[in-house]
Order: structure tokens, then C-alpha cells, then sequence
């Protein structure tokens, strides 16, 4: 792809991206029209206009003339149309082109609903023309088709290179997702732990302190019941 069609495509599309390639419809598509328009709508008509005096006398010249740059405005806008039809392939999305004089069509899908690439041939005549139906195959039995399209294999790669890497990069993220949410569920079992623990080491120190009490108290009392009953003692309780 030349850095022209890098720059004349770049107006279909979001300015944050890039055109990484442009995939055309094939050229026999233009080139049928082209020998049509040539050859049935103009050569014949003006061969018999410079060659029959029937057709000279009942068309004027310059209906003729009016005739031919109709036939020749329509001409470029199929060749312009042809050109405009493209896929329209980015770091996010393929964006599927289809312009008109009065508007432009466009229908994008991301990688991540791309599920696989394939291409089709349906006769003889598209082998030795090189001609192929591309197709993207998306997650929900939907599909995205480019028919009689010249596939240069380097915009299949490209597609396939850069879905492959948004794919990585999604599976990057959510084991990392999946990381912090473990870890943050740790932290929070080991909050829980710590507290359960922190509480029971109080209890614990309550139950001591209680055992201390009463063991004081017990000292207390028998010591003071060994004095009564001391020789020589008065009990003054």
C-alpha cells in the first residue's frame, strides 16, 4: 500500500487512527464496465454517427455531444465508485467502505468480534484472475464480506497480526485482572483473620486478667483464714 491511499483513505476514519492497509475490489470489476461504456455506449454510436446519414439526420450534433459527456461522467463516477469501495483495515477495527455520490456508507468491526478470516473462490475464472470473496466470520454466526476482492495475503496477515495482538493483550489484562482480585481477597481474608485474631487475643487477655483476679482473691482468703487460726489471733471480721 503507497502513502497515497494512506492519506485518501485517512478521512473515512477517526483521526486517533491509522490506515494500516486498504483491500480493493478486484479490477475486473471496473474493467467490464469500462469495455461496456467504450466500446457499446460510445465507439458504436459514434461510428455510426460519423458513418450513417440516417443517424445524422435524425440526432443532432450536439445531442451527440451532450450523450457523450454523460456517458463519460458516468464512466468516472464508476471508476471513482469502484476505488471507494474498499475494507479499510486499523489498530481497532476493518471499516467496510461503500461510498455514493450523495453519502458514505461505512460499517466497522472490532477484533475482539472477529472469531476467523476466510476467503472463497467460486469459479475457474476467479483462479487465474486471482479474484476472492474475503470474509470475516464474527463470534455471533455473523459475517462481513468483501465480494470480488484482489487480496494481497499482506492485509490477511496484518488483520490476523493485529487481532492476535489485541487478543493477547486482552488475555494480559484480565490474568492481571484476575491477580489483583485474588490478591485483593487475600487482603481481605487476612483483614478478616487478623481482626478474628485480634479479638480473641483480648478475650484471651480478659479470661487471664479474670484468672489473675481470682487467683489474687484466693491468696487474699487464704491467707487471711490461716491468721484466724493463728494462736494468739483475733478475728475482727
Amino acid at each position: 500500500m503507497n502513502n497515497f491511499e494512506k492519506t485518501f483513505f485517512k478521512k473515512y476514519i477517526s483521526e486517533w487512527l491509522t490506515v494500516k492497509w486498504v483491500i480493493h475490489e478486484h479490477w475486473i470489476k471496473i474493467i467490464d464496465k469500462l469495455l461496456l461504456y467504450i466500446l457499446l455506449f460510445t465507439f458504436v454510436p459514434t461510428f455510426l454517427m460519423y458513418n450513417s446519414i440516417l443517424f445524422q439526420e435524425n440526432i443532432s450534433f450536439i445531442y451527440f455531444e451532450i450523450y457523450l459527456i454523460i456517458i463519460y461522467l458516468k464512466l468516472i463516477y464508476d471508476i471513482f465508485n469502484w476505488y471507494n469501495d474498499v475494507w479499510i483495515i486499523t489498530e481497532e477495527w476493518v471499516v467496510d467502505l461503500d461510498w455514493a455520490l450523495l453519502k458514505v456508507t461505512s460499517v466497522s468491526v472490532k477484533y475482539e468480534n472477529i472469531e476467523w478470516i476466510g476467503v472463497e473462490q467460486d469459479w475457474i475464472w476467479d483462479k487465474i484472475l486471482n479474484k476472492w470473496d474475503v470474509i470475516i466470520y464474527k463470534i455471533w454466526d455473523d459475517e462481513f464480506r468483501l465480494v470480488d476482492a484482489k487480496v494481497p495475503y499482506a492485509a490477511l496477515n496484518e488483520i490476523e497480526a493485529i487481532s492476535g495482538a489485541l487478543k493477547e493483550e486482552a488475555e494480559n489484562i484480565k490474568s492481571e485482572l484476575e491477580k489483583t482480585k485474588f490478591e485483593l481477597i487475600i487482603e481481605a481474608l487476612w483483614e478478616v483473620v487478623e481482626k478474628h485474631l485480634d479479638d480473641e487475643w483480648l478475650n484471651w487477655n480478659e479470661v487471664l486478667e479474670k484468672k489473675r483476679w481470682y487467683r489474687k482473691k484466693s491468696e487474699k482468703k487464704d491467707f487471711s483464714e490461716e491468721i484466724v487460726f493463728e494462736e494468739g489471733t483475733i478475728d475482727l471480721r
